[in-house]
């Protein structure tokens, strides 16, 4: 008896450990538009290609998330003009593995876009900037993934 109450103890320890390690998700819901900004919607579609693996996003030389994982979106606000957005991998080791880079050229305040990140067939992970309509509707099915490592 005293032995499945140990193993019993440490099943509960184990599963209150792992939830402390999960990531807070949560639909999606749209930001709101700042009047002075460019809102973009960086976002991850469902895939079963790398699926476990966690890419990080710069958006004009600064980290935005290093937490963009599949099926999920991050809304990032940027100053007008040429946005510059970065897709990479920081190895730890030397310098990361840039994936892909792309500019969002003459944005205005208060436009919105959709910039989404894929691995294509066979390949690394890329941009490709969505028309309105079709980003709207392929958003609506991730999640927003809070990055717990870079919470402040």
């Amino acid at each position: 008896m005293l032995r499945r109450s140990f193993f019993a103890s440490l099943l509960v320890v184990f599963m209150v450990m792992i939830q402390g390690c999960m990531p807070v998700t949560k639909p999606f819901v749209p930001a709101k538009v700042q009047a002075d900004k460019v809102l973009i919607y960086a976002y991850r579609p469902e895939s079963f290609v790398a699926r476990g693996s966690t890419w990080s996003l710069k958006v004009n030389d600064k980290v935005v998330s290093t937490y963009f994982i599949n099926n999920g979106y991050i809304p990032i606000y940027a100053k007008p003009g040429n946005i510059h957005v970065e897709l990479y991998h920081d190895n730890g080791f030397m310098t990361p593995n840039v994936y892909d880079k792309t500019v969002i050229a003459h944005t205005k305040a208060g436009d919105v876009y959709y910039l989404k990140a894929f691995m294509e067939f066979a390949g690394s992970p890329h941009f490709e900037l969505m028309d309105k309509a079709v980003g709207e509707k392929e958003i609506k099915k991730a999640l927003y993934f809070e990055d717990q490592m870079n919470k402040k």
